[in-house]
């Protein structure tokens, strides 16, 4: 028998190129465990040469195996073995002279029924254990979001000042801005005050900052401005220290410090 168009019509197994490879596809997917590479090579060279007539090819063995570069006894190993697993069908046809002749490979649609039980089976079932995994996974999935922006004054260290942190959070609620505004404040210290003394001029400092930020006046970050603040008061202590403690500090020198200070608060503005 000689075969015509026509004939390989005949066993067309898709309506489009789509159901075509979304077919192949799901073969994959439902065969992975089972497919060898050289099958998995096959399958997707007959859906290659399988666009005329949707489905089906007609490449002789020898021809498989020119085009994918193997032996025709591999060839014909990794099509039986895509025939077990019925991802396609091979029709055998005659030659004139008699004896077997080339197969035709009809790449098998996909019953989306199986597909969907197949899909449900290999779903492992999920046990308390692993819901309790999953729990924990996604507690300490958003402990990690919170640390870096959502934590409240009530998760600020210990080592600041409680006043401090009243008074900072009623404009940022957030541990790590109170942290940062203490932090600049040590800095600026140098361990020369103790943190009595430190707390009333941070205190002053950051409420000064506040009523310059609302009124527009500062231009950079207020916490900059916050720490040039500190540094002014601070100054302004250890001039007052020297003076009252009467170290040879005459009305000139008074004058001259006092001077810096002012010099100091005007360039932190």
């Amino acid at each position: 028998m000689e075969w015509t168009f026509e004939n390989y019509r005949e066993y067309q197994s898709f309506n489009t190129l789509a159901d075509l490879n979304e077919a192949v596809r799901q073969h994959l997917y439902l065969n992975a465990s089972s497919l060898t590479k050289t099958a998995v090579t096959i399958l997707k060279t007959l859906s290659r040469y399988s666009c005329v007539v949707l489905g089906v090819s007609w490449l002789k063995v020898a021809t498989l195996a020119k085009a994918i570069d193997k032996s025709e006894k591999t060839v014909r190993r990794a099509l039986k073995l895509l025939d077990d697993l019925n991802v396609i069908n091979r029709i055998p046809t005659l030659r004139k002279q008699g004896g077997r002749g080339y197969d035709i490979c009809v790449i098998k649609s996909i019953d989306q029924s199986e597909m969907s039980r197949r899909v449900e089976s290999e779903t492992p079932s999920e046990s308390k254990d692993d819901k309790g995994f999953e729990l924990e996974e996604t507690l300490i999935s958003k402990t990690k979001v919170i640390r870096k922006h959502d934590l409240n004054h009530t998760y600020v260290s210990e080592s600041v000042p409680q006043p401090f942190i009243k008074v900072v959070r009623c404009f940022w609620d957030n541990a790590k801005t109170i942290e940062d505004y203490w932090r600049m404040t040590l800095i600026a210290n140098q361990k020369a005050y103790d943190t009595s003394a430190l707390l009333n001029v941070a205190i002053t400092a950051f409420k000064q900052t506040i009523g310059k930020l609302k009124s527009g006046a500062i231009r950079k970050k207020p916490i900059g401005y916050f720490y040039g603040v500190v540094n002014a008061k601070l100054d302004e202590m250890y001039y007052d220290e020297l003076y009252d403690m009467e170290f040879g500090i005459d009305a000139t020198t008074r004058e001259t410090n006092d001077y810096l200070a002012r010099l100091t608060r005007k360039n932190v503005g």
